[in-house]
């Protein structure tokens, strides 16, 4: 993570916490019984959405 400008780090971690809560959120996931069907649906977008912050922090380096 020291390669990372602070943005970078901010939009790694952000990303990070989508993903993890798109798992949480899934209808296979951990808290399957303790969360509304009403959730399901936002798993998958927030799973990509995740993915894709996590991919678009690499493009926040510090420059050498």
């Amino acid at each position: 993570m020291k390669k990372f400008t602070m943005l970078g780090k901010v939009i790694y971690w952000l990303g990070f916490l989508f993903f993890i809560s798109g798992f949480l959120f899934n209808e296979n996931g951990v808290m399957a019984e303790d969360i509304p069907e009403v959730f399901y649906p936002f798993s998958l977008s927030s799973i990509i959405i995740g993915i894709i912050l996590m991919v678009s922090s690499h493009f926040f380096k510090k420059k050498k």
